[in-house]
């Protein structure tokens, strides 16, 4: 058993540790309310948006241009990695930063751009190089932001450099619910936008004035612009919430701990004050 000494110093340790978790869940608590409002005004524009680019691209035939068409497979990709800036989020960084990985594998040459400095961490002890690093941006999903990172990859598109990009994010699918997904940005395909909805059903086709080409060349950069800014908003929304369940979770655990070894002090010092009364009875009889 024990000493109280160090059962004491444990509950003392524990306890500390506890109002850190405590505090940290109702940080992440509040920032969560926040991040889910963002998220549902967010949300109808995230899905028009996808919804928007499958009606034009599902009635339209023969479309040549830059932007749009099939994966090639096996050359030169981009890839958005977001996670966060600090960990204490459960499997939220594993989880996204492993799917990433895993996607990689197919592409010989890979050009990383990270989001959130765990994920420049972790490229980083894999000895992969990160291009490009966007700071504060994972606690900070702004227009902005979106459109800064946009732009580096429309420059990277536009001079040859890469065949595709893709986007590595957590989808936020409900509070306890956070999934990580990878998307194509370009090139545009319906396949790639199967999972959209198209809200209006006909079978005619799409003419475009002056041409497709000086249309898709607008359309398309405003198009990456709302799906990065969703995929921000999403990442910040999961991490939030799971920093808060991760956090209540520990908080629990920590309560948990504090309880069993606040029985076991008490069968502790039970013990201590039961072995005195026996000695003073023993040196009472050795009196006598």
């Amino acid at each position: 058993m024990a000493s109280m000494a160090d059962i004491k110093h444990s509950i003392r340790s524990i306890s500390e540790t506890e109002q850190i978790t405590r505090a940290m869940h109702l940080i992440s608590t509040s920032k969560m309310k926040k991040a889910i409002h963002k998220y549902e005004s967010n949300h109808v524009h995230f899905e028009r948006v996808q919804s928007a680019l499958k009606d034009i691209l599902s009635h339209t035939s023969e479309l040549k241009h830059p932007y749009v068409g099939e994966s090639k497979g096996g050359g030169k990709a981009a890839y958005v990695v977001i996670a966060a800036d600090k960990g204490m989020c459960g499997g939220y960084n594993h989880n996204v930063l492993n799917l990433a990985v895993e996607h990689m594998a197919q592409f010989s040459d890979k050009y990383i751009l990270t989001v959130g400095q765990m994920a420049r961490a972790f490229f980083e002890r894999r000895g992969q190089m990160v291009d490009v690093e966007f700071l504060h941006v994972s606690q900070n999903p702004s227009l902005y932001n979106a459109r800064n990172i946009t732009g580096d990859i429309l420059e990277l598109y536009d001079s040859g450099l890469m065949d595709e990009v893709y986007v590595v994010y957590t989808k936020f699918i409900s509070v306890m619910r956070q999934e990580a997904r990878v998307i194509r940005l370009l090139p545009l395909s319906v396949e790639n936008l199967k999972e959209a909805t198209e809200e209006v059903q006909y079978s005619a086709e799409l003419y475009y004035h002056p041409t497709p080409k000086q249309v898709f060349d607008v359309l398309v950069p405003q198009y990456i612009i709302g799906l990065m800014y969703g995929c921000l908003v999403q990442s910040y929304a999961s991490e939030q919430c799971a920093r808060m369940t991760a956090m209540e979770n520990a908080t629990n655990n920590a309560e948990e701990m504090i309880e069993n070894l606040t029985k076991e002090y008490n069968r502790a010092r039970q013990f201590a004050i039961t072995n005195e009364i026996s000695e003073i009875i023993g040196a009472l009889d050795a009196l006598k």
